[in-house]
């Protein structure tokens, strides 16, 4: 059964300050990967965002919000996100979307536009098992002045940190809960003011004619009951015929031909700054799985020997469906490096 963090969007919370508080639903949550831009990663119990990826959301503001709610009365939006795991440390920022997506069919070939690298909020992710609060009020406000512009939210690494690499539980994450969520405070609206007179009641109309009765038909004359016939002696019962021998049986048939089988290959090219190491994380569609991967440097040329693999195989966390890639550069210049991963579908899977 899947635990989403959803409060009730009608319940108002007392404030203190005259203020009210409300959780907005979360709508919709996605992953969309240039590594696989055709791919929809709408079902993920975790979002990841850095390498590649980046993360949509989208909360439900209608039937949330008091009717006639001006933006001057939005008191404070704060976007509040579980941190699961961080691969590389940094900082995310939190755009807005400016056009339409849904979250079983958005892929990053068909992702909607955006507000712009660098015109969001921004938070720092350092450590993994946390929370996170970023203040989106200005976004918020937008949203309540034109509804129609509540198209979403983009979070990507920030462009202080590009190099951020983590993973944010999703709204499908039945193992912790702790789906993204949106927290509101409202200034007081003022008190409700007094209930206005009863109205006084109409005149009562005429009451109509009464219709005629209709004659009654004469009653038919009852006919007389005849009598009752003796029942008849139960007859004996028949004898339980003998079970019949089984047939033999029937000859094994051929064995049907293999089934097609289905490869997809994902790649990822990324310039490693000298001195560092990286964490690449690429994954297979929901149908599919891990046959193979390999990382390492990108050119066969005399900067390859600057380049350490400490670990590429299946992803501990997701064995059958990840490839992670522990890649080292030990050179003082950033070094060009690819990650890639072989993906199947089949019928009969076996192993961890």
């Amino acid at each position: 059964m899947k635990h989403f963090r959803i409060a009730s969007a009608l319940a108002l919370l007392a404030c203190t300050g005259g203020a009210r508080a409300l959780d907005v639903p979360l709508q919709a949550d996605a992953q969309i990967s240039n590594l696989m831009p055709s791919i929809n990663f709408g079902s993920l119990p975790q979002l990841g965002v850095g390498g590649g990826a980046s993360v949509l959301l989208r909360f439900d503001l209608a039937g949330v919000l008091p009717a006639g709610l001006s933006a001057a009365k939005l008191q404070k939006a704060t976007l509040k996100l579980f941190v699961n795991r961080v691969g590389v440390p940094g900082a995310i920022e939190v755009l807005s979307v400016n056009g339409g997506w849904g979250e079983s069919s958005v892929s990053a070939a068909a992702a909607p536009p955006n507000s712009g690298a660098g015109s969001g909020p921004v938070a720092t992710v350092s450590q993994a098992n946390q929370y996170i609060s970023i203040d989106i009020t200005s976004q918020v406000k937008g949203w309540i002045s034109n509804p129609a512009t509540n198209l979403g939210l983009l979070l990507q690494p920030a462009l202080s940190a590009p190099a951020t690499q983590l993973f944010l539980d999703s709204k499908e994450n039945a193992a912790t809960g702790h789906g993204p969520s949106l927290d509101i405070s409202l200034m007081d609206q003022g008190p409700v003011g007094p209930q206005g007179p009863q109205g006084l009641p109409g005149p009562t109309g005429p009451v109509g004619p009464k219709g005629d009765t209709g004659a009654t038909g004469p009653a038919g004359a009852t006919g007389a009951t005849g009598a009752t016939g003796t029942q008849g002696p139960r007859g004996l019962t028949g004898a339980t015929g003998a079970t019949g021998a089984t047939g033999a049986a029937g000859p094994q048939g051929p064995q049907g031909p293999a089934g097609p089988v289905n490869l997809a290959y994902g790649r990822y090219d990324y310039s490693l700054p000298g001195n560092t190491h990286a964490y690449l994380n690429l994954y297979c569609p929901g149908n599919m799985f891990v046959v193979g991967g390999g990382c390492g440097h990108r050119d066969y040329n005399s900067a390859q020997t600057d380049i350490t693999v400490n670990y590429a195989g299946p992803n501990p966390d997701n064995q059958r469906g990840g490839y992670a890639c522990r890649i080292n550069n030990s050179s003082s210049s950033s070094r060009a490096v690819r990650a890639y991963v072989m993906c199947i579908s089949a019928s009969n899977v076996t192993g961890p």
